[in-house]
């Protein structure tokens, strides 16, 4: 087992379809880098002597922790399509070449499986964070990494009832690994749709924008389900805004994500274990 996995995350990771993705996202988030740091250093042109020196700091300057420049609103629309692309378009392939057929004589089907579906994990989770972790060192080399003061909550895009709140005013740096994490996880089930889709759908492009279209469904859901009221509690359900480390719109609740990514999980090893067993690998 620890061969077949290894051969298939070497894979996952050596592949071009997983460097182009990278690439891509890394470009993207090169958009918000030119845009956060022109904009810092315009705020700070005199000498440091701005009054509102806090309200400029690393920590809502890099692509995940501001939501409204280009690069970060284009980055986390199309995320979905980037983590599907690596496994998503080689797992296609390797069903028409036979290369699952021979896999699975080798080592067993159960086996084969169990280390494709850990391979497409991480291989969708590191897909998500290696541009967003790139943006922020960068973002680092022009912006300090002040420490956010909670009078400037507005300007941050964290609130009281934000996730993580109290870490990102006390421990920001840590706020933002742990939301790394978070995204890693929740992309990496998210990319798992993928090799489902792939039992059925022959078609690589269809594949590689499910996610895609599960993202915009559980989106348009939310829409549906958050009310209008004054009143109203409600929490933020799209993927498309809960990735990021910062409040656009609606709170966003752990409960919601860890739903999600359980569901997620729970529909993969039915799947892996009911369906899979009883189909045919051509």
């Amino acid at each position: 087992m620890q061969k077949v996995l290894r051969t298939e995350i070497k894979k996952a990771i050596m592949t071009r379809y997983f460097i182009i993705s990278i690439a891509i996202g890394i470009l993207i988030s090169m958009l918000g880098l030119v845009y956060n740091v022109g904009l810092f250093c315009g705020n700070q042109r005199y000498d440091g002597m701005n009054p509102c020196y806090e309200a400029f700091t690393l920590f809502n300057h890099w692509i995940g922790g501001e939501g409204f420049s280009l690069g970060s609103s284009l980055y986390f629309f199309v995320f979905p399509i980037l983590i599907a692309i690596p496994y998503g378009w080689s797992y296609c392939g390797e069903q028409k070449s036979g290369y699952m057929s021979q896999m699975v004589v080798r080592t067993g089907k159960q086996r084969y499986l169990t280390a494709k579906y850990i391979a497409t994990f991480i291989s969708g989770g590191l897909t998500m964070v290696v541009p967003l972790i790139t943006n922020f060192m960068l973002t680092a080399l022009f912006v300090p990494a002040i420490k956010p003061v909670p009078t400037y909550d507005t300007t941050y895009g964290v609130f009281g009832n934000s996730i993580f709140s109290e870490l990102y005013y006390t421990h920001p740096l840590v706020y933002v690994l742990l939301y790394l994490f978070v995204d890693f996880m929740f992309c990496g089930a998210l990319t798992c749709l993928t090799m489902l889709s792939a039992s059925f759908i022959k078609y690589k492009w269809i594949n590689c924008i499910l996610p895609f279209v599960v993202c915009m469904g559980i989106a348009l859901l939310g829409n549906i389900i958050c009310s209008n009221e004054p009143e109203a509690v409600n929490y933020q359900l799209s993927p498309f805004y809960f990735t990021k480390c910062v409040q656009t719109s609606y709170p966003t609740k752990l409960s919601v994500i860890v739903g999600m990514l359980l569901l997620m999980v729970i529909v993969t090893v039915v799947f892996n274990t009911v369906f899979m067993r009883k189909k045919d690998i051509m």
